[in-house]
């Protein structure tokens, strides 16, 4: 069994309540023969994009055991769901019940402000037109691959 950690961004027009939200993305993890460690959501927000014709998305992070053939299926029951507009699953292994509690525990009270509103990018200095971007900022030169071989080689 592998520990895995997975956002789910849920349908509101299927799912409009959390708890509904809940209930599908526990069936799709029940289906998968996970052992759910941790589930709540994580924010309602605006999406940067439409997702099947969806503005708005409702986020669940969650953490669960599971054995690594599970995931295929795990993908393909998100991607069926008309309740689940994306998901993304990554391995979490060594992480421990205290982690996993800390960042549930944060999860709401550091809440990332949506497109244009106040302090939307933080409190970080702008360079605006005119004025020379910071050295930083200054695009650096890619060295083609090509040039990578060719250095190895020798």
């Amino acid at each position: 069994m592998n520990t895995y950690e997975a956002m789910f961004l849920m349908n509101p027009a299927v799912h409009p309540e959390w708890p509904a939200a809940e209930a599908e993305i526990r069936r799709v993890l029940e289906r998968a023969e996970a052992k759910v460690l941790a589930l709540q959501k994580w924010d309602e927000r605006k999406l940067a994009y439409e997702i099947r014709g969806q503005k708005r998305g409702i986020y669940g992070l969650t953490y669960f055991e599971a054995a690594g053939d599970k995931i295929g299926g795990l993908e393909r029951d998100a991607q069926l769901s008309e309740g689940i507009l994306r998901l993304l699953v990554v391995r979490a292994d060594g992480i421990t019940a205290e982690q996993i509690e800390k960042v549930m525990s944060q999860i709401g009270q550091h809440r990332v402000p949506e497109r244009g509103e106040p302090g939307e990018y933080g409190d970080r200095p702008r360079h605006g037109r005119g004025e020379p971007a910071p050295e930083s900022a200054a695009p650096r030169a890619a060295t083609p691959a090509r040039e990578l071989d060719t250095a190895e080689a020798r």
